[in-house]
């Protein structure tokens, strides 16, 4: 279970929180055609973009399934593709099958970084105490901006967690210890603390923002994931897989979508442990952890759209022979509304 400390758990409520990460990879692009190639193989619209724009795009099949998803960064010269570490492989393959005559070069470059983050209320805060800027507030999300604190070159990515603001640092890996020390101190004088996986891992859940792999893999469509309005352009003409995000958004029509299930008793469920309703399986579920706000389990998972609004007792398979009653909850949670 993903037990978190409950005063730690109250102080990134209340001021924010911190830490050092590893599980992103960057691919970079460069060459005179990375812009207008990326923006055929995405959902979301990149020529448009100039140097210090971003923003966050699924990479999808002929089917509309998801292949993976990222946040493209567009520097003066290139382009940096933020993916997670497990999908970077197969990213890299993916892009390569449609380098055909383009002028566009691939790079792994994760080793040459350090990733840190920062999040909750007093981020903006933070950032400006480091010395990258007082604008964080007015960044547009996936916006980024390159500094240094004090002698340390860094890339402050704004990359907010739902509603909760977030920072993101990325430097190179040999300053990562100076690094460190400097986010420390400057997030100490703000009452922030360092966090783990299972803070950061609930404070997600309880904001309702799903995640690569877990929540979004290559069993899902990407409106059903609910992050439209950050991932997908209507009106940017046609991607590969276009066709089928069209049609879902012309009819109306989705067979699932991602919601958030609180759960009776203590028991959290399995990832794709099955959801059921009057004795049928109707969806699964992809994240789960205890929830303080809530008391008690809560996870993220697809249910099929028709039950959604319909008043549906569910029940959650909470191991091979037992199963929990749920029921459909909004997200975010209140504590993390802006």
């Amino acid at each position: 279970m993903l037990q978190v400390d409950n005063t730690t758990y109250t102080s990134v409520q209340n001021s924010g929180g911190y830490r050092q990460t590893q599980t992103r990879s960057l691919i970079e692009v460069t060459g005179s055609d990375r812009q207008s190639w990326l923006h055929n193989l995405t959902t979301n619209a990149i020529n448009s973009l100039k140097p210090g724009d971003g923003n966050y795009a699924f990479a999808i099949n002929v089917q509309g399934r998801t292949i993976f998803d990222l946040n493209a960064l567009v520097l003066e010269d290139r382009l940096w593709l933020d993916i997670d570490a497990r999908w970077a492989e197969l990213a890299l393959a993916h892009f390569d099958k449609y380098l055909i005559v383009e002028d566009v070069q691939l790079a792994d470059i994760t080793a040459e970084w350090a990733r840190f983050e920062a999040l909750g209320p007093h981020t903006a805060d933070l950032v400006n105490s480091l010395g990258l800027g007082s604008n964080f507030a007015v960044l547009a999300d996936v916006q980024h901006v390159a500094g240094k604190v004090g002698d340390i070159p860094a890339r402050l990515v704004k990359n907010n967690l739902g509603d909760i603001p977030r920072a993101e640092f990325i430097v190179p890996a040999t300053h990562a210890d100076d690094f460190s020390k400097a986010l420390k101190d400057a997030a100490t004088k703000h009452n922030m603390v360092a966090i783990d996986d299972a803070i950061y891992e609930t404070i997600r859940i309880e904001a309702g923002v799903p995640v690569s792999i877990a929540d979004i893999d290559d069993q899902v469509i990407p409106p059903e994931t609910k992050q439209v309005e950050r991932g997908i352009s209507y009106v940017k003409g046609c991607y590969l897989g276009q066709e089928v995000i069209e049609r879902m958004r012309s009819r109306g029509s989705m067979a699932r979508q991602l919601v958030g299930v609180k759960l009776t008793g203590d028991r959290l469920p399995e990832h794709n442990a099955p959801i059921f309703a009057n004795g049928k399986e109707v969806g699964r579920v992809t994240s789960a952890c205890h929830s303080p706000a809530l008391d008690a389990p809560l996870a993220l998972g697809y249910i099929k759209t028709l039950l959604i609004n319909a008043d549906q007792p569910l029940l959650v398979a909470v191991s091979a022979d037992a199963t929990t009653d749920a029921t459909i909850i909004d997200l975010p949670l209140e504590n993390w509304r802006s």
